[in-house]
């Protein structure tokens, strides 16, 4: 061999050896578990969630104490490096090596407290046999874009100045608010709860299912029936309702504008911190098939405030509950085509409104109002009715129906039709329900209600092969779409 050759060989081998220690991809995607030890201290158990966001990158959430944000990427030689941040403002350093063949990662991890070394330690990670990535999308639920009221509120200089809110308890519509997913988890199966640092920002002005935020999981393959989600008790609302008068600052809820206008109010609820919700159908997940979920945030007139002589609650003092509540929030395993809105027109709001205590008038009592969402143009896959009191003639289990449990359909003549349990296992049915779709803002309609004895158990399993025919109704309420 000449001496050329031998260069030309010797050459061709650093390149391939050069190219390996550049970057050999790897993905980080699943849930990870361990151990950490610091230094003279006992081996603490480790939790990782991991989701690759490049040939180089990933990102997720390590746990020992509490969830923290970590940030990764690769290096030459399946060196790793992260950096984590916690709530309490620590941050941890660590470096470690992958290797692929046993799905391992193990190093070293210094953490530091306001610039200073704090401790060091080992640790060593697992990735968890059957995980994928997943991500759930968050959108906006229906906004009345578009509807009297809302181009109403949008325009102050036409409307008197201060208005003062009568004394009641109320429910509001935040104009804005800014929320935090911090895990996820499908129930069913064998997958523990992950833990993830999702923030969600709500802005009503926005079009109905504007999507607020993606967030990505490790989801463990198996069989699921339902999601549950964590929601940080901590969130911010913003309120400039010149309307009903209303006002966030930072300190409190206001009737008066004030100065520099309406601000971001931090609140904290004390009930309701998960969010738990059941699928029409089980769903199976893989690695090759990871589920399509989507979740909408409900922001309309779940903000609950009461009113004293012009002074401001958060809560419902008068009944014992000061909690200012969380919005609810539906989960699709589908994506979403649309939502509907629908008030009664007595309210005729997607606004705030008075429910109880002194409102004048007199609140009203029953359905006051009903989400609808769809799948499709033409098929609806969840309908919650939201009450004030129990309907007169009209008794219900449980407020929500979907195909599969409820028989929730759309029919031909453009009719939804539902069913009701007498509790929520939805073993036994005790109403049922029809109203004409409305597609219009400021729409009308009417909802009939039946009481009944027996499973209506209709053709095909949902009502869209014919909504219930309710001649001479127990129980009727007008209803206007007012936010889709």
């Amino acid at each position: 061999m000449t001496r050329r050759a031998i260069i030309a060989v010797l050459v061709g081998s650093l390149v391939g050896v050069a190219a390996y220690a550049t970057i050999v991809p790897f993905d980080f995607t699943g849930h990870w578990t361990g151990t950490a030890q610091q230094e003279g201290q006992p081996a603490n158990p480790l939790m990782a969630d991991f989701t690759s966001t490049g040939p180089k990158t990933f990102t997720g959430t390590v746990t020992v104490d509490e969830a923290c944000t970590a940030i990764g990427k690769t290096k030459r030689h399946m060196k790793v490096a992260l950096r984590v941040e916690c709530s309490n403002g620590s941050i941890v350093k660590i470096h470690g090596r992958i290797d692929p063949a046993t799905q391992t990662m193990q190093g070293t991890f210094a953490g530091f407290r306001q610039r200073r070394l704090r401790h060091r330690g080992t640790f060593a990670l697992s990735r968890q046999a059957g995980s994928s990535s997943a991500t759930i999308s968050f959108f906006s639920g229906a906004t009345p874009a578009g509807h009297p009221a809302a181009l109403r509120a949008v325009r102050p200089n036409t409307l008197p100045m201060d208005v003062v809110p009568k004394d009641g308890q109320w429910y509001l519509s935040p104009d804005q608010m800014i929320l935090t997913v911090t895990s996820i988890q499908l129930q069913g199966g064998s997958m523990d709860p992950v833990a993830v640092n999702c923030p969600l920002t709500y802005d009503r002005s926005q079009p109905g299912l504007t999507k607020l935020s993606d967030c990505s999981f490790a989801a463990t393959a198996g069989t699921y029936s339902g999601l549950n989600l964590g929601i940080s008790s901590t969130y911010q609302v913003l309120i400039n309702d010149s309307v009903n008068g209303f006002y966030s600052t930072s300190s409190g809820i206001v009737t008066s504008s004030p100065a520099g206008g309406a601000q971001y109010l931090t609140v904290i609820t004390n009930s309701f911190s998960g969010i738990a919700s059941q699928f029409p159908a089980p769903i199976d997940v893989s690695s090759s098939a990871p589920p399509k979920l989507s979740v909408v945030v409900n922001g309309l007139q779940f903000f609950r405030v009461q009113v004293s002589s012009g002074a401001v609650s958060l809560g419902w003092p008068d009944v014992g509950d000061t909690d200012p509540r969380r919005p609810d929030m539906t989960v699709s395993v589908d994506a979403l085509a649309n939502v509907a809105f629908y008030s009664n027109q007595g309210i005729n709001s997607a606004g705030a409104i008075c429910t109880g205590g002194a409102c004048a008038p007199p609140p009203l009592q029953g359905v006051i109002a009903a989400y609808v969402f769809y799948s499709s143009t033409n098929v609806p896959t969840w309908i919650q009715l939201v009450l004030n009191g129990t309907p007169s003639g009209c008794p219900i289990g449980a407020s929500g129906a979907f195909n599969g449990r409820g028989y929730l359909g759309l029919d031909t003549t453009n009719t939804l039709g539902w069913a009701l349990p007498t509790d929520n296992s939805f073993s036994s049915y005790g109403t049922e329900f029809n109203m004409a779709q409305v597609t219009m803002l400021s729409g009308s309609t009417t909802l009939n209600c039946k009481q009944i004895s027996t499973d209506p158990a209709p053709a095909g399993g949902n009502f869209s092969s014919g909504a219930p025919v309710i001649s001479s109704p127990d129980y009727t309420a007008g209803f206007v779409l007012v936010a889709n």
